[in-house]
């Protein structure tokens, strides 16, 4: 839809230069903005349409693209200088936002996501503060860790018959139930 709005720029200006419809005129700082919005979701879907993307990285982006529509939508014509937004803007942006959050809560859904939060080496418990989440939130993910640690803990000592943590192989540190 934003490169169909960008592909008419042109007519849609010269649609909306009736007097009646001069509010809804986009002006040269929301197209700017249009373009920036535009590119930013381009590029997450190009990043997570390559084979190397990591399951990790997916709810960081979406706080990302989160946090740039939300920022959007609070600045007003007359705020600042840099991007400056009438109200329809301003509501399709809101729409966008919507719409994204609708999807982003589909993520509490899996516990894949959260599991892959937590086991990412950049991430880890610290993403859950750094965002301000709610305690419990980070709690209820290192439990989940814990207990599907344990189920594949269980799962292969019931397979091999050997226990990790008793095993007679020579290992620097021998494993132990989380």
């Amino acid at each position: 839809m934003l490169t169909t709005a960008l592909k008419y720029k042109k007519a849609i200006r010269e649609i909306t230069g009736e007097d009646a419809l001069l509010d809804y005129v986009l002006v040269a700082s929301e197209w700017v903005a249009l373009e920036n919005l535009c590119e930013a979701f381009k590029d997450a879907t190009t990043y997570f349409s390559r084979a190397d993307a990591n399951l990790a990285t997916v709810i960081p982006a979406i706080d990302k693209l989160d946090a740039m529509l939300a920022t959007a939508v609070i600045k007003k014509r007359g705020d600042t200088p840099d991007v400056i937004l009438g109200k329809p803007m301003q509501a399709a942006l809101l729409v966008a936002k919507d719409t994204l959050n609708k999807y982003y809560n589909l993520s509490d859904d899996s516990e894949l996501y959260r599991i892959a939060l937590m086991l990412h080496p950049k991430y880890k418990t610290s993403y859950f503060d750094d965002h301000h989440w709610p305690v419990d939130w980070k709690d209820s993910a290192t439990g989940l860790i814990r207990r599907v640690f344990n189920e594949y803990l269980s799962a292969y000592e019931a397979a091999t018959g050997d226990s990790p943590k008793t095993s007679t192989t020579t290992t620097s540190a021998p494993a132990q139930q989380v």
